[in-house]
């Protein structure tokens, strides 16, 4: 005991002369993953890796209990392509505005479109049904999100959109443009 005191003679905080607790784990631990032997490079192991994992991941069921799920990108499960409607619906809105729109914008709305099929079952489903409801239904929410998009970061061009197109709806003819004025541009002769 003398050995673990401290220097003013109390027992250290861990408990002196008593072993510290060991990690004992409640389950038991996976087996290392063993590769075959058939001379795989650097490239091939990974996928081997990979597949291993998911396959245990889906056995063990995902942390807190739920069932694994897969996560997916549209276009994987459905002929949806949604970088082609977020540039469309962009495009759309832009040539409206009259206003160039960022190209980064397109692959924001596409990833968030993406992002909320892995996480909301019901736009899951939505997304998967039968003829060309999930591409329409696609198209209303890119025209919500980029409506979202426009308030927070260009607010004078979203107060000139129609109400109807933040609620997913086409947009009307575009608003009709002043003629130029005459007077106000340079007259050039021929002389």
């Amino acid at each position: 005991m003398i050995e673990h005191e401290m220097i003013h003679g109390s027992v250290p905080r861990w408990g002196g002369y008593r072993q510290r607790p060991r990690f004992r784990p409640t389950h038991e631990l996976p087996a290392p993953l063993l590769l075959p032997e058939r001379g795989l490079g650097e490239w091939d192991t990974g996928p081997l890796l990979w597949r291993e994992m998911q396959k245990r991941r889906r056995e063990a069921g995902e942390a807190g209990g739920r069932p694994w799920r897969r996560r997916t990108r549209i276009e994987d499960d459905t002929p949806i392509i949604p970088y082609a409607i977020a540039e469309s619906v962009c495009e759309e809105a832009s040539l409206w505005l009259d206003e160039p729109f960022p190209r980064q914008w397109m692959a924001e709305l596409a990833e968030r479109a993406n992002e909320i099929y892995q996480l909301n079952p019901r736009f899951h489903r939505l997304m998967r049904s039968r003829g060309n409801r999930g591409r329409d239904a696609l198209w209303a929410f890119t025209r919500h999100w980029l409506c979202a998009l426009l308030a927070s970061r260009r607010p004078d061009l979203f107060c000139r959109l129609p109400g109807s197109y933040r609620g997913g709806h086409d947009l009307p003819p575009p608003p009709p443009r002043p003629p130029p004025n005459p007077a106000a541009s340079p007259v050039t002769s021929t002389v």
